[in-house]
């Protein structure tokens, strides 16, 4: 009896408890009903001032992201007023986005809130109303890129401001005037200024979403070239200060292709202030793009074909333009034997490996060399500074003559009482040189710049063995050439002439 009495009892427990459940969670689920339904966002849920409460969360998320897309999406464009008076350039102006132009809003917070409560449980979503435990008031983040915003304005406003900014240039006319063309200013949209206007725009809310295109005021400003006239003229190529002209007009066509090449490689050289030229270069580079042809050329102290003939008739023009210009010259030397281009004393020869011709820019500015090959003339010509009223002339004096000496040879082929000259001889010589400077056409100074010496040439002369001047009364029999030693076999380098 008593074991019923004690069932009874927790049977009516039970249901006490059941009851007193279904009770609480009618509360909670009334609860949540005054709040709202557990399936949306409470009343009042603000994301950076947009109101998405009441909605399920699916359709919050929706609604956030289609602002946000709407604000980034804002058309930009510029004001044409100040890019030009033709309605056809206001026509042509793209506009921009705001996503284009580098902004970004970020509402990453209240999404991801929206998110978790989507998550939720039936029950979890409950207990979160009931305990008012969702937080309702997000911000958004706007953020801007300076680098998008450079490259997209630029590419789509920078072309629409005509007058990019030009060089000037110097140029030589036909008759050796220097002529300068003027640089040009140019005109740019002034990015900077835009971007920070641009972000005078940027949106405060989620609401503010503009309905027209944003007109930004356009700035354009001035931009200077990088060369300019005045700095043209500051590297000192003023005008023609000199030339000089020498002709090989007997020359034959290897020699007058090794004039003509070497010539090339040396025109439009320029040096800057002090600097030294060295000769050897322009030969090298003829060399290279040109190549050069068989021509006459010294070796042992006697003219032989040769690779090259030609090239010093080029540094022996120089040499004289340079000195008419009153430049340091560094190193110089004559050749071994006389050539004809030039007067004695005056010429630069060349050797490679051996002799060089150099000298030092002293005008203190810039020096342009060119060069002209012109029926058999070869002028070189100088573009630079040099005062108006100052001008150079060389002098020579020959301080020693060597006759050429004549020299019997004995030949079978030639008959008894006949000759053949096999070497027209040529006289030797000491020279020495000066360089006069004047000012205003007046005598000022004379200055030795070198003592030279030509070795002389003996007339060769051919004869038949029986001729008496091969063996003259008490002098030593002269050799064959083939017997006859050479003096200069082992003497002196090849020298182009």
């Amino acid at each position: 009896m008593e074991c019923r009495k004690r069932g009874s009892r927790m049977k009516k427990g039970w249901f006490i408890a059941g009851l007193l459940t279904l009770v609480l969670i009618g509360a909670g689920v009334g609860g949540a009903i005054s709040y709202g339904s557990v399936d949306t966002l409470p009343d009042n849920f603000i994301v950076g001032g947009l109101n998405v409460g009441g909605q399920s969360a699916e359709e919050a998320l929706k609604e956030v992201r289609e602002q946000v897309a709407k604000m980034e999406s804002t058309s930009v464009s510029v004001d044409p007023k100040e890019l030009g008076d033709d309605g056809a350039v206001e026509s042509a102006i793209p506009s921009l986005t705001l996503k284009q132009l580098g902004l970004k809003v970020d509402a990453a917070e209240a999404m991801n809130s929206i998110e978790r409560f989507r998550d939720y449980s039936w029950w979890e979503r409950a207990k979160l109303r009931y305990r008012g435990d969702i937080e309702s008031t997000y911000g958004m983040k706007v953020s801007w890129d300076d680098g998008v915003f450079d490259k997209a304005a630029g590419e789509a406003w920078g072309s629409l401001v005509t007058g990019r900014s030009e060089n000037a240039a110097r140029t030589i006319n036909d008759q050796d005037i220097v002529v300068y063309t003027e640089e040009k200013l140019g005109r740019q949209l002034d990015l900077p200024a835009l971007f920070e206007q641009l972000k005078k725009h940027e949106p405060a809310n989620l609401t503010a979403v503009p309905k027209e295109t944003l007109l930004l005021e356009t700035e354009v400003i001035e931009t200077p070239p990088e060369i300019t006239v005045a700095k043209l003229k500051e590297e000192g190529i003023e005008r023609k200060i000199v030339e000089f002209t020498t002709s090989f007009a007997t020359s034959g066509e290897g020699r007058t292709h090794n004039v003509t090449v070497a010539a090339k490689a040396l025109n439009e050289t320029l040096l800057m202030p002090d600097e030294v030229f060295e000769y050897g270069k322009i030969v090298a580079k003829a060399e290279k793009e040109f190549g050069y042809k068989e021509a006459p050329v010294i070796l042992k102290g006697k003219l032989t074909p040769g690779i090259g003939g030609g090239i010093c008739q080029v540094s022996s023009t120089l040499y004289n333009a340079a000195l008419l210009t009153g430049l340091d010259i560094v190193e110089r030397r004559n050749h071994s034997l006389v050539v004809h281009y030039l007067p004695k004393g005056l010429d630069a020869t060349f050797a490679d490996g051996y002799v060089n011709f150099k000298f030092r820019n002293s005008t203190g500015k810039q020096l342009l060399i060119r060069t002209v090959v012109k029926d058999k003339t070869l002028t070189v010509k100088f573009f630079g500074t040099m005062p108006d009223n100052v001008s150079y002339r060389t002098e020579t004096e020959e301080v020693k003559v060597n006759p050429p000496k004549t020299v019997y040879v004995a030949n079978a082929i030639i008959a008894p009482g006949k000759q053949d000259t096999m070497q027209k001889g040529e006289a030797g010589y000491v020279v020495e040189s000066y360089l006069v400077k004047l000012v205003d056409g007046e005598f000022v100074e004379r200055k030795k710049l070198s003592k030279d010496t030509y070795r002389s040439q003996d007339t060769l002369i051919a004869v038949n063995p029986s001729d008496p001047r091969l063996h003259p009364e008490g002098a030593t029999p002269t050799p064959t050439p083939s017997e006859t030693p050479d003096p200069d076999e082992d003497e002196g380098p090849v020298e182009p002439v």
